[in-house]
């Protein structure tokens, strides 16, 4: 049953969308330049007569100083599209579901202002205008969005976030031939057919690939077994991940059962008794899952066993991470926030400072985007789509690696293996 959101929240939410509801959002974000010399005035009045001394005489005329004129900076645009649906929420009696993608938009909102900031003050060759638009989660409304001069006008679109509207958005990216970075959907870019879109979050055939490579580098098994619960879903992550044992890792062999065919006292007939036993687990189901972690653990007394979990696991709230780091627990993630890093350390203190708020995951994501795509467009003004498959980037929260595709624009390769040690997720590769 959802609950009424707490006062704190929906006093925040609802005065932060009263604020960018009341204007249209532009946040210039200018560059560093050394400010107009000005040299004292001569007063214009009648000078008085000078005895011409020896002193005088002898002291050279001096030459007016030239102003020093202010460089020109090349001025870019960025417009956020953010669901912060201004025209279907009722502030009044919103639960904390019916704040969740507004939550999502202020945090994403305040977390790239944050980090184009942070680059312009570091860098500060190109000013930035950041337009902001609600697209009210709506993908009938962003036709009269496209229609906007700061939309057309724009150098990069970030956003939607979800995949109706980057589907809906991709028509008119298209048609103006307009870069748009699809900043947080987790969606095949080959479902959108736009040549400028710009996936920042790994698609799960990735993740499987992925998954598939590490077995094959790190983890040498014997024998590799994966285990079905029945979920149609379940296709989505084993397919592709048997694809890429095809194609990564030859020699290898896939096992495949079905609980309910085999059932779980059967499971330690398909393991091999000597060396070590990958068990794939491309279900999300809790009592599934929590019934085959208790088996494996019966069976980890007499076998080798390493698991290779659903990237969806970091997000399932019912896994207890010391059983899984008992198991010797392995998933593929897009990210990882190292809160020992001194750059996140100072990031979440400024933050902080700036809001006095705890910067959220989303604020995270936004940070490293806006961060890695400013720092782009300082240094190649308006060319910069030219150099993104070239410039890699380290970010607090996502790493970036682009390739390109004809069809279906660019996305991320980069991709990391994390294992559960002492209750936290690090990383294995």
């Amino acid at each position: 049953m959802n609950r009424t959101a707490s006062p704190q929240l929906r006093f925040f939410v609802c005065c932060f969308l009263a604020f960018i509801s009341a204007s249209l959002l532009i946040v210039a974000c200018s560059p560093k330049s050394a400010p107009v010399r000005q040299e004292p005035q001569t007063s214009t009045g009648t000078k008085p007569k000078q005895t011409q001394t020896e002193e005088t005489a002898a002291k050279p005329t001096e030459k007016p100083k030239p102003v020093v004129k202010q460089k020109e900076h090349l001025q870019l645009q960025i417009s956020l599209i953010l669901p912060f649906e201004l025209k279907s929420i009722d502030y009044r009696t919103a639960t904390n579901s019916d704040l969740r993608k507004a939550e999502i938009a202020i945090d994403f909102y305040q977390g790239f202002k944050f980090g184009l900031d942070s680059m312009t003050r570091e860098k500060g060759n190109v000013g930035f205008t950041l337009n902001v638009f609600d697209s009210n989660d709506n993908p009938s409304a962003l036709a009269t969005l496209a229609a906007k001069e700061a939309i057309k006008n724009a150098d990069l679109v970030v956003g939607p976030i979800f995949p109706n509207g980057i589907k809906a958005f991709s028509v008119h990216s298209k048609n103006m031939q307009k870069p748009m970075v699809s900043p947080l959907a987790a969606s095949d870019p080959n479902l959108f057919h736009n040549p400028f879109l710009i996936t920042i979050n790994n698609f799960l055939d990735q993740h499987a690939y992925k998954a598939a490579a590490f077995i094959k580098s790190d983890l040498r098994p014997k024998k590799i077994v994966m285990i079905r619960s029945g979920q149609a879903d379940e296709y989505k992550f084993a397919v592709p991940f048997k694809k890429g044992i095809d194609s990564l890792a030859k020699g290898y062999h896939v096992s495949e059962i079905g609980i309910k065919a085999v059932g779980y006292e059967n499971v330690y007939k398909h393991l091999s008794p000597v060396g070590l036993n990958v068990i794939v687990l491309p279900a999300t189901e809790r009592v599934f899952l929590h019934t085959m972690f208790k088996e494996l653990e019966k069976l980890s007394r007499n076998f080798q066993i390493a698991v290779i979990g659903h990237p969806a696991w970091e997000k399932l709230t019912f896994l207890d991470y010391q059983q899984l780091e008992s198991l010797n627990t392995y998933l593929t993630s897009s990210y990882l926030i190292d809160y020992r890093s001194s750059r996140v350390q100072d990031f979440v203190r400024n933050y902080r400072y700036q809001y006095s708020l705890e910067p959220s995951e989303y604020a995270f994501k936004a940070f490293d985007i806006a961060y890695y795509f400013g720092l782009l467009m300082d240094a190649k003004g308006k060319k910069f789509m030219e150099s993104l498959t070239d410039e890699d980037y380290r970010g607090l929260h996502n790493n970036f690696k682009f390739t390109k595709s004809k069809a279906y624009g660019y996305y991320n390769l980069s991709l990391m293996m994390l294992k559960i040690e002492n209750g936290n997720l690090v990383k294995a590769d």
